[in-house]
């Protein structure tokens, strides 16, 4: 009799979970974009943390791979601190305003904003890009072009599944 009381308190308790978590599910489906903006404001530290980390790892596999000289570290870190800045502005743009995205103009509206904020971002980051390639020596700049080009095939092969939307913001500048 226990057994069965205990039994009928786990499922109820799983069904509770599975009702809420659905419910959770189709009110992030029907805000979509809403939704996606607040949870990548409200986890904003946390993501940047991660991101900083992540971009760290690489910096260091990049660095080491092409055997850096002191000077091309330096401007691979100047190259990387324009990157972080750029990437956080473009958040912050995001998360400070709190864009109204209820109707399709404005969903629009802030789609081409986005693009205006990474093409800024793009723009403000070539230069330090353009540096840091030039002080390599041809055998790094081929090491580096070989890298990047296999970093650009994997990027593809992951959006052939992406959906769009807010995930697909996954640009390093």
């Amino acid at each position: 009799m226990r057994i069965l009381k205990i039994s009928a308190l786990l499922l109820a308790g799983s069904v509770g979970t599975l009702a809420l978590a659905s419910a959770h599910a189709e009110s992030d489906e029907k805000r979509g974009l809403e939704a996606r903006i607040e949870r990548m404001c409200s986890h904003l530290s946390k993501s940047n943390d991660k991101f900083t980390e992540m971009q760290a790892k690489r910096a260091e596999r990049i660095g080491e791979a092409l055997n850096l000289t002191d000077a091309q570290k330096a401007g691979f870190k100047d190259l990387q601190a324009a990157r972080a800045k750029a990437r956080a502005d473009q958040k912050a743009a995001i998360c400070d305003s709190k864009p109204d995205v209820s109707t399709f103009p404005k969903k629009l509206a802030f789609r081409e904003a986005q693009m205006q904020r990474r093409l800024d971002a793009f723009k403000a980051t070539t230069p330090k890009l353009v540096a840091f390639y030039n002080s390599l020596d041809d055998g790094q700049k081929k090491k580096f072009e070989d890298m990047m080009r296999h970093r650009m095939k994997k990027g593809d092969r992951k959006d052939e599944g992406s959906k769009g939307g807010a995930s697909d913001e996954k640009d390093d500048n």
